[in-house]
């Protein structure tokens, strides 16, 4: 089966994309490593890849660019052999979606970083968007129904008692709903990080089928079955929209309604005769009861650009996008069909290690408010933002100054003659972005503890803020709850960093 969006590497010039080694399994998995000339791979300390796994040699192979542009694996007389997709080899050239097997645990993966191939997931995530378009805008209205109704209610003529508790609560709810839909398109919308993680596939089904229970009519039951624990190492929102597509795919194969059951299992894989090699794996089932595919269609699904759809309504562009994203996890998917049956699609990832933890987010909690005190900026391009949040921080005690952009921000701490004591610092403004005005107003008054607080602060940003010692990043939305534990941590923060 021809896939297209994997391309031999052979005959490439300098202006073709880097190519790279991706840990997928083992120590240090998601870390990249770019090819340039050559690289070494062994346990050695001064190895390019250096891989603490008890089968690898000091000296284990390498990998150089030749002459001609492409890429060969040598085996350096290693104890326990070089394998490229379950063959042992002692030299090989590589192309893009090679895995390498070394020692007793360790798979790597030699790809390309393509900037088409991300164009085109970010084009196949605004097209299904789009399917879900509807459902979500539906949903969003009756949100802000709930919202400007209570609102309007409560202005005209303010109830007492029970009934301004209800409206109160019936506007916080309908507003956190519309948070957790927000951050649900973002997760599924943003670029993809390229730092992997360990990924709760449990939550990111969670998260797929509530995205689509707002678009399916109620003739389309959605019926989730999913083991406790599972997890992979990957790039969360590139499994997301593998999922999404599938989810999608099943919806549109079902126009009359029937059964579309997503399940999650642990499952051991490997052996001869198989594509994957031995280990534990993730297996995600997307099964339909639709109106399936005759056996020359289904050999040709994961080509590029094959579609059964009518014209404009699909980019045939789906399922190869997901074929390649499930092959640079170290994984492997597979479809089954029957005309008049259904489709039956099988994702297969590789299992995250027992070693491998899952980062929580820190967990917000009601606590009592202690009177505060100290100087604070807000530094917001958000009129309504700045306001909101000025007014919580006066209540718990604060002095706040605000600014509208960076440039304000910057001039405030350096040129104002007053010491600020916390900084709310938005990222994406006008004139200077937050993160260069931070920069500057930390080289003024090094010991200014920031709060980023952000709707979407990718996952570099926030690591190189972090870096800087002082910075914790607050997500948008938040309410008083989150702000008082975050503001009165900052203080705390500032008090400890200032000289006795």
């Amino acid at each position: 089966m021809t896939m297209g969006l994997l391309r031999p590497d052979a005959a490439r010039d300098d202006n073709d994309p880097p190519a790279q080694v991706v840990v997928l399994v083992g120590p240090d998995a998601g870390r990249r490593i770019p090819v340039v000339g050559e690289i070494l791979i062994g346990r050695d300390l001064e190895s390019s890849i250096c891989v603490q796994d008890d089968g690898v040699s000091r000296r284990h192979s390498r990998i150089r660019r030749t002459e001609r542009g492409d890429h060969l694996i040598e085996d350096l007389g290693s104890r326990n052999g070089t394998y490229v997709n379950g063959a042992r080899v002692g030299a090989a050239p590589l192309r893009s979606g090679d895995k390498i097997a070394i020692g007793t645990s360790t798979i790597l993966l030699f790809t390309h970083h393509d900037r088409y191939e991300e164009q085109v997931l970010q084009a196949q995530k605004l097209h299904l968007l789009g399917q879900l378009a509807g459902g979500i805008a539906h949903d969003f209205n009756n949100l802000i129904v709930t919202i400007l109704g209570n609102v309007t209610f409560l202005r005209d003529e303010p109830p007492q008692g029970t009934e301004l508790t209800d409206c109160l609560n019936e506007i916080e709810t309908a507003a956190r709903r519309a948070a957790d839909l927000t951050a649900q398109l973002m997760s599924f919308a943003r670029p993809h990080r390229r730092a992997r993680e360990v990924v709760e596939i449990g939550k990111l089904i969670e998260e797929v089928v509530a995205l689509l229970r707002r678009t399916v009519p109620r003739s389309l039951e959605i019926i989730t079955e999913v083991s406790g624990d599972l997890a992979v190492v990957g790039e969360s929102s590139q499994l997301l929209h593998v999922l999404m597509n599938a989810c999608i795919n099943a919806k549109q194969a079902m126009p009359n309604g029937g059964v579309l059951r997503v399940e999650g299992t642990r499952v051991r894989g490997g052996g001869r005769g198989t594509p994957l090699p031995g280990g534990t794996y993730v297996r995600i089932v997307v099964d339909d009861t639709g109106v399936g595919m005759d056996p020359d269609t289904l050999a040709q699904a994961f080509q590029p650009f094959f579609t059964t759809k009518p014209k404009g309504e699909g980019t045939g562009l789906g399922l190869a996008t997901a074929y390649r994203i499930v092959r640079a996890h170290g994984g492997d998917i597979a479809m089954t069909s029957q005309l008049g049956v259904g489709t039956q699609l099988v994702v297969t990832l590789p299992a995250a290690s027992s070693e491998e933890t899952i980062s929580s987010p820190i967990e917000v909690r009601e606590q009592a408010r202690v009177p505060l005190s100290g100087l604070a900026l807000v530094v917001d391009d958000e009129p309504l933002v700045r306001s909101t949040t000025r007014r919580m921080l006066e209540r718990f005690g604060l002095t706040v100054v605000l600014a509208s952009d960076g440039l304000e921000a910057v001039a405030a701490v350096c040129q104002s003659g007053r010491r600020f004591d916390v900084a709310f610092v938005d990222l994406d403004m006008p004139k200077l972005a937050g993160e260069e005005a931070i920069l500057r107003m930390r080289k003024h008054d090094p010991n200014l503890v920031v709060v980023v607080v952000s709707g979407h602060a990718d996952f570099e940003r926030g690591r190189r803020l972090s870096a800087l010692g002082g910075v914790t990043i607050l997500p948008k939305p938040y309410d008083a709850n989150a702000l008082f534990q975050f503001t009165s941590a900052a203080l705390q923060g500032r008090k400890n960093e200032d000289p006795p």
